[in-house]
C-alpha cells in the first residue's frame, strides 16, 4: 500500500508538469514570424475568448457549426498548418490556409478579425523536454500502482478467486476513467487548467492513501 501512495502521488507529480510546460506556453504571445511558420485551431474555449475580442456571435456560430461535404468539422477543433496547394504544388502557410477557411464561412470575417483569429487560435509550443520529464516520472508511478495493486489483490484474495478479483482491479480501473469523463473539457478549459485539476485529484487520492495505510496495513498483517 505504501507504493502504490507513492505511485499515486509520482503521477499527480507528472500532471503538475505539464501543468507548468501549459502555463509557460500559454503566457507565450506568438510573433509574426511564429504565426507565418505556425499552426492553429479554433475550439469553444477559443471562441469564448474571440467573443471577448469582439467577433460578433453569429461568425462564431458559423464557425462552430460548419459542415464539408462529408459532414466534418470544417473549422471547429481542426488543426490548420503548412500544407501543399493540390493545384499549383505550392505551400500554403498554416496562417493563410486557416484565414481562408474561416473567410469562406463567414465572409470577410477572417480578415476583419484577423490577428484576433491568430493570436487565439495559435497553437503555442513549448520543450518536448516538459513531455520526455513528465512520461518519465508518470511511467515511475505507472510501476509502483498498477503491478503492486496486482501484487497486493493476488496476495489478500482467496485462491480459487485470485483469477477473478484480479480482474475486479482492471474492471474498477475502466469504471473509475468511464466516471470521471473528465477529457470532454479538453477544448473547453485551459490546458493549465486542465492538468492541474488532474494533478489535484491524484495528490488528494494519495493522501487519502497515506492516512488508510495503518488501517490497511492492520487488516493485512504479513502483507
Amino acid at each position: 500500500p505504501t507504493k502504490m501512495a507513492i505511485g499515486m502521488m509520482l503521477t499527480g507529480l507528472s500532471f503538475f508538469i505539464l501543468y507548468f510546460a501549459a502555463t509557460q506556453g500559454e503566457g507565450q504571445k506568438p510573433t509574426s514570424e511564429q504565426l507565418a511558420g505556425g499552426s492553429f485551431r479554433i475550439n469553444e474555449r477559443v471562441a469564448g475568448n474571440l467573443k471577448a475580442d469582439g467577433v460578433p456571435q453569429d461568425v462564431l456560430d458559423k464557425i462552430l457549426v460548419a459542415k464539408d461535404a462529408d459532414g466534418k468539422n470544417l473549422i471547429n477543433d481542426v488543426k490548420f498548418s503548412v500544407k501543399e496547394d493540390e493545384t499549383t504544388k505550392q505551400k500554403i502557410s498554416g496562417e493563410q490556409h486557416f484565414i481562408d477557411v474561416v473567410n469562406g464561412v463567414a465572409p470577410g470575417a477572417g480578415t476583419q478579425y484577423r490577428d484576433a483569429f491568430l493570436q487565439r487560435s495559435y497553437l503555442f509550443q513549448v520543450s518536448p523536454f516538459w513531455l520526455i520529464l513528465a512520461y518519465a516520472v508518470i511511467s515511475l508511478g505507472e510501476l509502483m500502482l498498477s503491478p503492486m495493486g496486482l501484487s497486493l489483490v493476488s496476495k489478500v484474495a482467496p485462491i480459487r478467486m485470485r483469477g477473478l478479483l484480479m480482474g475486479g482491479w482492471f474492471v474498477a480501473t475502466a469504471i473509475g476513467n468511464k466516471l470521471t469523463m473528465i477529457g470532454i473539457y479538453w477544448s473547453i478549459w485551459y490546458q493549465s487548467s486542465f492538468f492541474i485539476i488532474l494533478g489535484a485529484m491524484a495528490i488528494v487520492m494519495s493522501i487519502v492513501l497515506f492516512i488508510l495505510l495503518k488501517p490497511l496495513k492492520r487488516a493485512m498483517p504479513g502483507v
